[in-house]
């Protein structure tokens, strides 16, 4: 499994000088990066870095499930060169039985775009689809075709066994978010390795299952979060050889 990291955790210094952002990301041992926006700057350019120091881009959060963007979608991860596309829904989308049906149909059309033309489409998770029985089920029952992008900490946060998740899927999940921090939804998060996730057993089912991309993700936190996300690369270089 390779390590990328979640651009979104270094959105703040990215609006200010993405390319420098990239060029440390590189120098933390990163393999790649998962792009949630491209701060002003063009693709191509963004490419070029990337290929100067190193990294590829593993995927892109992108407007996968919203049929106006999507040349959009496919020009820039043509140019960025991924090919996994993902997406999420809001907390109202799993509000009823009736609501995830709809969510599935949304997924389901873009899949049936996407795939053809050689991409993935994958859904993220917040707690919301984990905080009772049958509501992320449901939705990748509905999606077949869909790879679930578990964020590990979010399934966990909502109660559920996140290596168990990702076991159960085997052979869909393609990418994982990893992310560490005290499971209060309503706190900053923490390095990983520095909080209360079982963050050993999230690799190990991710290695066992083949997951191709390991993804540090940090929504908050209460330290410098480019010094964050290097702590996590360090923390968990030695865990993806084993």
């Amino acid at each position: 499994m390779k390590l990328s990291v979640q651009l979104y955790s270094l959105r703040e210094a990215a609006k200010s000088n993405f390319p420098k952002v990239l060029e440390e990301v590189a120098r933390q041992g990163y393999d790649g990066v998962e792009f949630a926006g491209l701060h002003g700057h063009a693709a191509s350019e963004l490419r070029s870095i990337l290929d100067r120091v190193g990294m590829v881009a593993s995927s892109g959060h992108v407007a996968v499930l919203d049929p106006a963007k999507w040349n959009e979608v496919r020009s820039d991860a043509d140019a960025l060169g991924y090919k996994h596309l993902v997406g999420g829904f809001g907390e109202s989308d799993f509000k009823s039985e009736e609501a995830i049906r709809s969510a599935a149909s949304i997924v389901n059309r873009a899949v049936e775009h996407f795939v053809p033309l050689g991409y993935t489409v994958g859904i993220h998770n917040h707690w919301w689809e984990y905080d009772a029985p049958n509501k992320g089920d449901l939705l990748l029952e509905l999606c077949p075709k869909a790879h679930p992008q578990f964020d590990t900490y979010w399934v966990t946060c909502g109660g559920a066994d996140a290596a168990g998740y990702i076991r159960r899927y085997r052979g869909r999940v393609k990418l994982i978010h990893i992310k560490d921090g005290p499971l209060d939804r309503h706190q900053a998060m923490t390095a990983v390795g520095s909080g209360k996730v079982d963050i050993k057993s999230v690799v190990a089912a991710a290695l066992e299952t083949g997951v191709e991309w390991g993804i540090v993700e940090i929504d908050r936190c209460d330290t410098d979060m480019l010094e964050a996300v290097g702590e996590s690369a360090r923390y968990l270089k030695p865990l993806l050889t084993r």
